[in-house]
């Protein structure tokens, strides 16, 4: 109930507002995570000029954030669309391939309202990744690994512009906290000495075989095999939730371990900063998450497990940047030399730096400040 009465208060603001929308105003959508398009917003807000509005069909919390000025709640319906895009200079979305956002484009298109699409994710598998041809009037890419993988697919490569990733800026210009003040502010005991960090992948009741995803049953065979290890290792496991899960927080806490071993600690999602809990793990675990590149950009090696042989969707494993493990005695192992090896960490750091320099166009910290000007300049034009 809470939630409907804001989303209608925040829908009322808009409509009520936009009437009096200044033609020098540059009025922008964005559609997608406000975590990944936090640099960029704050990128665009440096002009008083650009106006960000957010929307989708779940409820934001935009009426609490001093960087946003509207927030919309859509409907998923073509007439809801028409209604309430037509008053924008650009659509900015993170995908042309979920629903919603593929309505939003392809309305923006017959209005001749000009949208771009900013990559938010690793280009593992095209079929959930891009659409080709690219329905938005360009794409900011992450680099020329994501432009070559799109062309050679077909993408029209006019449209594609590489711009470096706006997500990962603040990976590059942020200053770390100090360890001992992190640990404090997640109440984790000032004497522990290893850490271990694990980024879930969604929970989902039900997933097709043909995607990506791990089933429940998989999921299940990770924690089990995670907290056994960290046990008999006495580490500390830090369990970072992904931001979008069909289950319960308080389903997903019935569903892990936790009785196992009682030295961890589950985040949900907007609980914990990831860029904290990176900088104070010693080991980055994951099945296939883009969290492994956030934890090569501050120097942490990477696991990637994968106990039920899917295929590796992405190429972490290709370039050797992260030791892949296939069962628990594996983790174990990778594990222990990890934490008791200088040199395979530093063999890793290697292999990672030139991966990240394939991957992205630039790790400047200026991906956002790129993007804001690719935005501004398709709106004038």
């Amino acid at each position: 109930m809470i939630k409907k009465i804001i989303g209608k208060i925040q829908n009322l603001m808009y409509e009520f507002s936009s009437k009096n929308f200044k033609s020098t105003q540059n009025k922008i959508l964005m559609i997608g995570s406000y975590q990944k398009f936090g640099n960029l917003i704050r990128e665009l807000k440096k002009d008083r000029k650009n106006m960000i509005i957010r929307g989708s069909t779940f409820l934001g919390r935009s009426l609490f954030r001093k960087d946003v000025d509207y927030y919309i709640t859509f409907e998923d319906s073509e007439e809801c669309i028409r209604k309430k895009i037509n008053n924008f200079d650009i659509i900015i979305t993170t995908n042309d391939i979920s629903s919603f956002e593929r309505k939003v484009i392809n309305i923006s298109n017959n209005f001749g309202i000009p949208s771009i699409i900013v990559q938010h994710g690793y280009p593992a598998n095209i079929g959930i990744f891009q659409s080709i041809p690219i329905l938005a009037t360009k794409m900011a890419a992450w680099g020329k690994f994501t432009k070559d993988l799109l062309v050679e697919k077909g993408a029209e490569e006019e449209k594609i512009i590489l711009t470096g990733s706006p997500q990962f800026d603040e990976y590059i210009t942020r200053k770390k906290d100090k360890k001992e003040k992190i640990l404090k502010k997640y109440n984790i005991s000032l004497s522990t000495k290893k850490i271990i960090l694990f980024t879930a992948q969604p929970f989902r009741y039900k997933v097709d075989e043909n995607y990506d995803r791990l089933s429940l049953e998989e999921q299940k065979q990770i924690f089990d095999n995670l907290f056994d290890v960290t046990k008999e290792l006495n580490l500390f496991l830090i369990i970072k939730l992904h931001p979008t899960n069909e289950l319960s927080f308080e389903e997903i806490s019935e569903f892990i371990p936790v009785k196992k071993y009682e030295n961890n600690l589950i985040l949900k999602h907007g609980q914990g900063d990831l860029f904290d809990i990176i900088s104070i793990c010693d080991i980055s675990i994951t099945y296939n998450s883009s969290t492994a590149i956030e934890s090569m950009l501050l120097d942490k090696p990477v696991i990637t497990v994968n106990f039920s042989n899917k295929k590796d969707t992405i190429n972490y494993a290709q370039y050797e940047c992260v030791i892949p493990v296939y069962d628990k005695n594996m983790l174990r192992d990778a594990i222990i030399n990890l934490l008791n090896s200088d040199i395979l960490k530093e063999k890793l750091r290697i292999k990672a730096d030139r991966f990240l320099k394939n991957s992205f166009y630039k790790l400047d910290g200026l991906s956002s400040k790129r993007v804001a000007d690719l935005i501004v300049d398709t709106i004038k034009n």
